[in-house]
């Protein structure tokens, strides 16, 4: 499994996109909204399921809401092209390392592409917390 943290992202997206690294924080978003949905509809187990639908439900709202508070004080993302990594199949990938990376990513996005920004910080500590239930309520099936 091959998922590239958001260092491994950046510079990808560097050679596309230079510095809008707002519009690099968007399709990332993007393709971990598809990643989840894709896990979701590849589980047997119905807690499971449940949870995984759950958060993509509430991970749909909150990335809407971050980046449309990006936009506004950042201007409009574009897309970045061929930087996102395939999608995975669920019975390839550990789940709990694949949301712990999640973590680490958008806990990273807070730190340093959102430091000076206490309003975006704010919306991206409720995705990470999602995160954290997510894996709670995975360990209940």
């Amino acid at each position: 499994m091959k998922i590239l943290n958001f260092d491994e992202f950046l510079n990808e997206a560097a050679k596309y996109n230079g510095d809008k690294v707002h519009s690099d924080v968007a399709m990332y978003s993007l393709w971990l909204r598809s990643q989840i949905h894709l896990f979701h509809w590849q589980t047997e187990v119905g807690d499971a399921h449940k949870a995984l639908g759950d958060f993509y439900g509430t991970f749909l709202d909150q990335v809407d809401n971050l980046i449309e508070v990006c936009m506004g004080k950042h201007g409009r993302v574009s897309a970045t092209p061929a930087i996102t990594p395939p999608l995975q199949n669920l019975k390839d990938v550990n789940v709990e390392e694949f949301v712990n990376l999640a973590v680490s990513n958008f806990t990273q996005f807070r730190n340093e592409v959102y430091k000076d920004s206490p309003e975006i910080q704010n919306i991206v500590d409720e995705i990470i917390a999602e995160m954290h239930k997510l894996k709670y309520l995975l360990t209940m099936s």
